[in-house]
């Protein structure tokens, strides 16, 4: 039997093969650091690790603004499904940390509570500007564009100093790049810029898997910041009301799946988010899957949300297919 063939049946078997409750772990389990093993150190835990969850459930945007997030706050441990302390290799003295899975079924309440269909949160956008050498701009160089972006509902992430990504890599919507940014800062929104004292600027922003680059120049240094901040929105905000007037239900390709195990977490993402009603694979060729998706929200904008937790990302179009998406393992 060929690889590509063996791979199809694989994915087509694989939901009878693997435990659903395997495939929700990464999402709905964390691990946080504990001084001690008290109960109101473990209550503050279980808050912290609840938050991470639930921004993980919500597509990696802030869920403190999901109307059930403060009602559920208030006893985080009455969502918790079980616990277990670990301490690091070294005997006493050595640091703890608490490993916190949460009920699926009680995060998807949490996030459904009001509107399922709602519009999720705008996400958070990272931004790396570079001078003329290629020096990264320190945010508080940034001020101008990071105001301008929160008037305009998009909150600015910045790069670490240690692992900023090549920005070739981003220019060209690498998919493995954009993937490993969006595991660590979950968003999949980049807003990439290089200015010099001569009021030039380049621009490139990548979104759902795509980037569009322009230019800008003639003004000062926090003219131009605001200016791409600005240009930035209004790119998104297009983005979001196209995606937003789309279909809630349709026909979904799915390529770049190299196991049971990705195809597993596949269906996954699609079966945690509430405002799914069904999902089913219609057909398996080679490394992807057709799924027939049924939502409470546009497909376009929910496939665009899950690029924040790292994995479904845009693709060119498949025959057959309202929505081309591709999977980043």
């Amino acid at each position: 039997m060929r690889p590509s063939r063996l791979l199809a049946v694989l994915l087509l078997l694989a939901l009878a093969v693997l435990s659903p409750v395997m495939a929700q772990t990464t999402v709905y389990s964390v691990t946080v650091p504990v001084a001690d093993t008290t109960q109101p150190v473990r209550d503050q835990a279980f808050a912290s690790a609840l938050t991470q969850v639930l921004a993980r459930a919500n597509g990696g945007a802030d869920p403190r603004t999901k109307p059930g997030y403060a009602e559920a706050m208030k006893q985080p441990g009455g969502l918790v499904q079980q616990y277990q302390y670990a301490r690091a290799t070294g005997g006493a003295g050595s640091p703890m940390s608490l490993e916190v899975t949460f009920d699926p079924g009680a995060i998807r309440r949490v996030l459904s509570v009001g509107d399922s269909a709602a519009a999720a949160p705008k996400a958070p956008v990272l931004v790396i500007v570079r001078d003329a050498t290629g020096k990264v701009l320190a945010p508080e160089s940034l001020i101008p564009l990071t105001q301008m972006a929160d008037t305009r509902g998009y909150p600015v992430v910045s790069p670490k100093t240690d692992n900023v990504p090549d920005p070739a890599a981003i220019a060209g919507a690498d998919a493995t790049t954009l993937a490993s940014i969006a595991r660590q800062y979950n968003t999949a929104v980049i807003l990439q810029g290089t200015v010099d004292t001569g009021g030039d600027t380049d621009w490139t922003l990548v979104s759902a898997g795509r980037s569009q680059s322009w230019k800008d120049s003639g003004e000062a240094l926090p003219a131009l910041l605001a200016n791409g901040a600005n240009a930035m929105a209004d790119r998104l905000d297009r983005q979001f009301v196209s995606s937003a007037s789309g279909s809630s239900s349709g026909k979904v390709w799915v390529s770049g799946l190299r196991s049971a195990a990705d195809y597993a977490a596949l269906l996954a993402t699609f079966q945690n988010d509430p405002a799914v009603r069904s999902v089913a694979t219609l057909s398996a060729q080679n490394d992807g899957v057709l799924l027939s998706v049924s939502a409470s929200a546009p497909l376009a904008r929910l496939v665009a949300g899950y690029a924040a937790e790292g994995h479904i990302l845009a693709a060119d179009g498949h025959e057959g297919a309202d929505i081309s998406t591709r999977w980043v393992p």
